[in-house]
């Protein structure tokens, strides 16, 4: 199973000379389910007349000209948008259900806030009493998305199970893949948010550092079978000679995995 996540930049000034680079890049990375973040209605029409996914959905967030989406070539077995549930703080978090290998998996796609660490750990709070409630249904948790904050944040810390939250312990607990597979083949996780390297920051390069917030957390809560995580990988990082700026300004992650019965 090749899982992907990508932030495609809604950034309306330039989207239309970065959109076919964008499509490129969903196509070349044939991921078998990837979720989006940013999606704009616009783009979003125009990604679905090139690409050959035959499962999808797009939910715009209230109040904004974006909103997150899934593309995949496992059909849905169910889905929920928590931003339409205030019970679930009204998160933007995006949950599909599908079934592979005998498997239930839940999927959910995250685009935290970036403008606040309280809204980051009350979403991510409610994200996880939604998930504490699936439990006994799926076998395989997958958290993915852009959650706007560092590999050292109270969210992060929290979601792999290094830390609480308003008492709150996660459950499922996840592991990054990115940092498990990095780790065990001796090499450093590449940032996604990279103001060193990617055009849209080259102004402010020498004043933040990098930050990976682009990331894909899974959970195993399954009674058999194993998985092995194949290869982590970012993409979208190529900068256009014609426009001089990546597909986006974030970069997308790729996770490669086996499962078995």
């Amino acid at each position: 199973m090749k899982i992907a996540t990508y932030n495609v930049w809604n950034e309306k000034s330039n989207l239309s000379v970065r959109s076919e680079k964008l499509i490129q890049e969903i196509i070349k990375i044939d991921a078998d389910i990837i979720g989006l973040q940013e999606v704009t209605e616009i783009f979003w029409e125009e990604l679905l007349e090139h690409v050959d996914y035959e499962y999808h959905i797009f939910m715009k967030i209230q109040g904004r000209i974006d909103g997150l989406a899934f593309l995949s070539k496992y059909p849905f077995e169910s889905s929920f948008f928590l931003h339409d549930n205030a019970e679930f703080h009204n998160s933007f978090a995006l949950n599909v259900t599908l079934k592979e290998k005998e498997f239930n998996f839940s999927v959910i796609n995250v685009h935290l806030p970036w403008d606040s660490i309280i809204a980051r750990e009350n979403q991510t709070l409610a994200i996880n009493e939604y998930t504490n409630r699936q439990k006994e249904q799926f076998d395989y948790f997958i958290l993915l998305g852009d959650f706007n904050c560092t590999l050292r944040s109270s969210v992060h810390n929290f979601l792999i199970g290094e830390q609480s939250l308003s008492g709150s312990e996660a459950n499922p607990r996840y592991d990054d893949l990115a940092s498990v597979h990095a780790v065990l083949n001796g090499y450093a996780v590449a940032p996604t948010l990279d103001f060193a390297t990617n055009p849209r920051w080259k102004n402010n390069n020498t004043k933040f550092e990098p930050w990976v917030v682009d990331r894909i957390l899974f959970a195993d809560n399954a009674k058999y079978g194993d998985y092995y995580i194949k290869k982590v990988s970012i993409f979208g990082t190529d900068i256009s000679p014609e426009t001089g700026l990546a597909p986006s300004d974030h970069y997308g992650v790729l996770a490669e995995m086996d499962f078995t019965n």
